[in-house]
């Protein structure tokens, strides 16, 4: 198992565009955690 050096991952500030949620995101599909959506804007 590889380890994972959480700080040098890049995260972007989201917000889902159907519920209102704010999250931190990771990848390229980011889908909101509380309703599934890929509706979402974020910014890095």
């Amino acid at each position: 198992m590889a380890d994972i050096k959480m700080r040098k991952i890049k995260t972007k500030r989201c917000k889902c565009l159907d519920c209102g949620n704010e999250f931190k995101g990771v990848g390229k599909r980011i889908i909101c955690p509380s309703c599934q959506s890929d509706n979402i804007e974020c910014s890095e």
